[in-house]
């Protein structure tokens, strides 16, 4: 047999140009679709929505003047906090800045019907000091009936005074024996400190916010709760629990919300549209404590009604089936 090999050469250099001509002919198009509707923030700061607090939530309080007070506390499940010296306090569904209000009034009430700080208490350590007299200098601490204990002028009420008020009593006891006494009264470290309550000296933070969930059933691969931190989308929930099954009608997706802050609301939304590049919109940001419902198709529902009350229902042979043939309102098929 007789080999042509410039006709085999031909046909060689032939399958590159025809292969080019077939890349050539892919769609290689990138479709973009803008939704004037949804625009991005403008630049520089913006308003948002001030921030309720949640159970769960962690948050951060200080004293600027008072650190002995500060505290990182999480809101418990009712709701509340618990602060030394004032007790609980409810923070669940409050702005940070009315937890500041609130716990400001808590600290200046336990100020004004205690005296706390201002005020001298039993065990409070003080030295009494008379700059012209040192011999007479003392070191003493309340005792639990309230009196110090002197040289020369023997026992003082001290406790339920002012610094001010106990030097000023020091100072007339101490003229019945010396001459122009001058009395100098210095608290110790164990003496409580003045608490600084005004709003203005007392921080309040978010320090760990707490875990967010909603919840994706129906007709999903694996229906669960899904965490999220920050926002989240339909869409976005539904492809965390598996995406949808091919059973499910992304075309009637059922979001119900019942949250502490927010109306109680039933929102059925199209999620085919998104996908197909229209109305974005429809990808709903859900909130927190949102209940996900895939439903059926209608197919689906018809498959499922003739396995429940027809195959498992009615004693049909295994060599028959039954097909769903349509009608239209004539009664043609």
């Amino acid at each position: 047999m007789t080999m042509h090999y410039p006709t085999i050469f031909s046909v060689l250099l032939l399958i590159p140009l025809m292969s080019a001509c077939a890349i050539s002919q892919v769609d290689t198009e990138i479709q973009r679709v803008t939704f004037p509707e949804i625009k991005p923030l403008p630049p520089g700061p913006f308003e948002a929505k001030p921030y309720r607090i949640r159970s769960g939530d962690v948050v951060s309080i200080k004293f600027i003047h008072n650190p002995e007070l500060n505290e990182t506390v999480p809101v418990r499940s009712d709701g509340r906090i618990s602060l030394a010296m004032v007790g609980e306090v409810t923070g669940a569904g409050l702005e940070l800045a009315e937890l500041r209000a609130t716990i400001s009034e808590r600290y200046k009430n336990l100020v004004a019907n205690t005296g706390y700080g201002e005020v001298l208490k039993e065990g409070d350590n003080l030295e009494i000091r008379l700059v012209y007299n040192p011999e007479y200098n003392q070191a003493v601490i309340i005792r639990s009936d309230g009196l110090i204990s002197l040289p020369v002028v023997g026992e003082v009420q001290a406790a339920g005074l002012r610094p001010g008020e106990l030097q000023k009593r020091l100072v007339k006891e101490y003229q019945k024996h010396l001459k122009k006494p001058h009395v100098a009264v210095l608290v110790g470290p164990n003496t409580a400190k003045k608490i600084f309550a005004d709003e203005a000296f007392i921080s309040v933070a978010l320090s760990k916010p707490a875990q967010q969930d909603v919840f994706v059933g129906g007709e999903v691969l694996t229906p669960r709760v899904v965490g999220f931190e920050g926002q989240i989308t339909t869409l976005q929930a539904i492809m965390q629990a598996g995406g949808v099954k091919e059973t499910g009608d992304l075309s009637k997706v059922v979001i119900l919300r019942r949250g502490k802050f927010e109306q109680g609301e039933w929102i059925q939304t199209n999620l085919s549209n998104p996908i197909l590049g229209k109305s974005l919109q429809n990808d709903v940001v859900l909130r927190n404590g949102d209940v996900v419902v895939v439903p059926m198709t209608g197919i689906a529902k018809v498959d499922l009604f003739v396995k429940q009350y027809i195959r498992d229902v009615l004693p049909i042979q295994s060599g028959f089936s039954i097909s769903i043939v349509p009608v239209d309102a004539a009664g043609k098929r």
